[in-house]
């Protein structure tokens, strides 16, 4: 089975090409790839399937694709399409919290997915959390955003 990022790519292809038959078969195929496998919180991501999904392209192609490529923007957001859905890469946003919170946050969700990788958003770069990482064998790459705030990646070693 092709991955979720391929399934995505061949959708929208086929949806900018015109061919709805095509596209509609990739459609079906990516929104059971994904929906029984996203977490509560996509539930932005469930409403615009289950609208693309009840939608007759052909009647407003432009409209339609335009919808379509904002599904494939927030599916990327989210990470899904990263990989295979079970590569997923979760996303802790941290800014707004005040010490020691994130750092809280981030162990109870290692804790939480032994062996899954997890992405941080913090306000700053968290030095202090780094020998907190290393101590419980994790390893980590850090990279500061466009925003100002910073991205931990967070993976066991």
């Amino acid at each position: 089975m092709p991955s979720v990022a391929q399934l995505l790519k061949e959708t929208v292809l086929a949806a900018r090409a015109g061919q709805w038959l095509e596209h509609r078969q990739r459609f079906a195929a990516l929104r059971e790839a994904l929906l029984e496998r996203l977490e509560a919180g996509d539930e932005e991501l469930r409403i615009r399937f289950d609208t693309l999904n009840a939608a007759a392209p052909s009647h407003d192609p432009v409209g339609y694709l335009a919808e379509l490529e904002a599904l494939a923007r927030l599916v990327q957001e989210h990470g899904v399409a990263e990989g295979d859905i079970a590569e997923r890469l979760a996303t802790l946003d941290l800014r707004g919290l005040q010490p020691p919170e994130p750092i809280v946050r981030i162990f109870e969700a290692l804790e939480r997915a032994p062996g899954a990788r997890l992405r941080a958003i913090l306000p700053h770069e968290p030095v202090p959390l780094y020998n907190l990482l290393r101590e419980r064998g994790f390893s980590f790459t850090g990279t500061p955003r466009a925003d100002g705030s910073f991205e931990v990646l967070i993976e066991s070693s």
